[in-house]
């Protein structure tokens, strides 16, 4: 055999052999590949470049969050008087957030108005109100109806080298009208990316935006951003400093979002509420309207083609709370640095409340006193008693819809009993039918508040100036579709799936009439 003839042959074998590599190279590139998108890779940020992403839940499986949030704060730092007692304060948002915290991975949020307005050392108080948020450990805070107030030189040095994302996708440069703050901000829990959008009211008055600051229209900002980030992440979050009204038209107009968290409201809300209904989909809204006093705790999970399901509380800030004493040096430097000037908050009425804590139907009787007996012929008086009757009288998944404010401030707590006459424990709830009038707990059965929301603050302006209040209602003298739809929804734990009839608002009004 000729030389010639060698060198062919293994030419012809190397060649052979590198074909094999490559087809070899090529499939383990193409497994690569496949992986890499059946992991979420080569998504867009909303700045156009390709990030991978940690696995998340599959399509087949139910995202969740958990969620702790504030608003209202107002520079509020350290507890003031109002009739309620003293309430608020860092020290012990730090001790509830940190006892909720335990087993959770959870994000911090605030939903807007955190700094102060109108006091002669403001600038003082906000630079440490954010210092305090910095250390509470919040990972987005968002803009309100004070922080517009700012200057846009103002607000560049507030926001400077801060631990926290400052948020807002409505508060605009007034040149250029380019958003001043990240229009929204993503974070990563439990491998997931949760986009956290901010908004505020366009119109703040009688307050007025600082130099070279403007506002836009909410809902515009607020579409687009989420169609900057909608195709990259698990869970949209809207933060909107807007009232409840508004927050339910948002809500519907922008379904592609998952929760909105909100404020501007004189009642806070019960432990969420859904807006819709829409086929198999709502969103879940919550509200908090106490002057920076209460907090609120958020769980929700969204399983596909299903209604979210949800638990929450929100804690009032009295003295039950014992403030955590790593806050004790910064609210000293806090006193020391405002030189004998009023605290934020002083200026508020020692004799009026500050929240909408519950106070129970039997009150509410005093001024409304044929309503109150109207609606004790229904069955939403003696939605507790069937409770009793099953067992399940302590059962939260049970309570929320069948007690009057369970986990909320003043509202029922089973393992209090207040029962009228009751002692040492002996509580005298009859077991009557479902309806007729009951002697029962004023916090048992869907009483006034469920509805019309928690009256503390109300109560006390009655008080106060009766006939003024008469004329200017500060509960919601109409329950919204979004409350009702909280409890009469096919994922209730007491129905088999599929077994609840469909909710229709006005035949179930009709049912609960107590009003001419």
């Amino acid at each position: 055999m000729g030389k010639e003839t060698v060198r062919r042959k293994h030419k012809a074998r190397a060649l052979r052999a590198a074909l094999r590599l490559g087809i070899v190279a090529a499939v383990a590139m193409g497994l690569v590949v496949i992986v890499y998108l059946l992991l979420g890779g080569g998504k867009r940020t909303q700045h156009g470049q390709t990030t991978g992403r940690s696995t998340g839940p599959s399509a087949a499986e139910a995202p969740s969050l958990s969620l702790f949030y504030s608003c209202d704060l107002q520079g509020r730092l350290a507890p003031y008087t109002c009739e309620e007692g003293e309430l608020g304060g860092v020290a012990r948002m730090a001790t509830v957030f940190g006892r909720w915290a335990k087993g959770r991975d959870h994000v911090l949020v605030d939903v807007g108005n955190s700094t102060a307005s109108g006091h002669e050392v403001a600038e003082t108080i906000n630079a440490f109100t954010f210092s305090a948020l910095d250390k509470l450990g919040y990972d987005v805070v968002n803009c309100g109806d004070n922080e517009a107030e700012l200057s846009l030189d103002e607000l560049r040095a507030l926001a400077k080298d801060r631990k926290f994302k400052l948020i807002s996708a409505n508060l605009v440069r007034a040149d250029t009208r380019a958003p001043i703050f990240p229009t929204h901000h993503i974070v990563r829990r439990r491998g997931l990316q949760i986009a956290f959008i901010g908004l505020l009211r366009e119109d703040i008055l009688p307050k007025h935006t600082g130099k070279g600051v403007r506002l836009i229209s909410p809902s515009a900002a607020l579409k687009g951003a989420i169609n900057l980030v909608k195709d990259s992440v698990d869970l949209i979050v809207v933060l909107a400093f807007l009232p409840p009204e508004e927050l339910h038209e948002l809500a519907r107009k922008h379904p592609e979002a998952h929760v909105f968290l909100g404020g501007v409201t004189p009642v806070s809300s019960p432990q969420y509420e859904l807006a819709g209904p829409r086929a198999n989909q709502a969103t879940i809204v919550a509200y908090l309207g106490d002057q920076g006093c209460t907090v609120g705790r958020l769980e929700a999970t969204f399983t596909p083609n299903q209604l979210p399901t949800a638990t929450g509380e929100i804690a009032l800030l009295d003295p039950a709370v014992e403030p955590d004493r790593a806050f004790a040096g910064l609210l000293a430097d806090f006193a020391a640095a405002l030189a004998g000037k009023p605290m934020p908050g002083a200026s508020q009425d020692p004799k009026m409340p500050c929240t909408s804590a519950h106070v129970g139907s039997d009150v509410c009787k005093l001024c409304h006193i044929k309503q109150y007996y109207s609606w004790q012929n229904t069955a939403h008086a003696g939605a507790y008693v069937t409770l009793l009757q099953k067992g399940e009288q302590k059962n939260p998944a049970c309570l929320r819809c069948h007690a009057t404010g369970h986990k909320l401030p003043g509202g029922f707590d089973p393992d209090k009993p207040t029962a009228p006459g009751a002692k040492n424990g002996e509580d005298k709830e009859p077991l009557k039918a479902v309806r007729g009038p009951k002697t029962q707990d004023p916090l048992k059965g869907v009483g006034c508040e469920c509805c019309h929301g928690g009256s503390r603050h109300h109560l006390g302006l009655a008080l106060k100036d009766r006939f003024a209040t008469a004329r200017t209602p500060l509960l919601r003298p109409t329950p919204s579709l979004e409350n009702c739809i909280r409890c009469h929804t096919p994922a209730r734990p007491c129905r088999e799936p599929g077994a609840a009839e469909p909710f229709d608002r006005t035949e179930y009004m009709d049912r609960i009439k107590h009003w001419d």
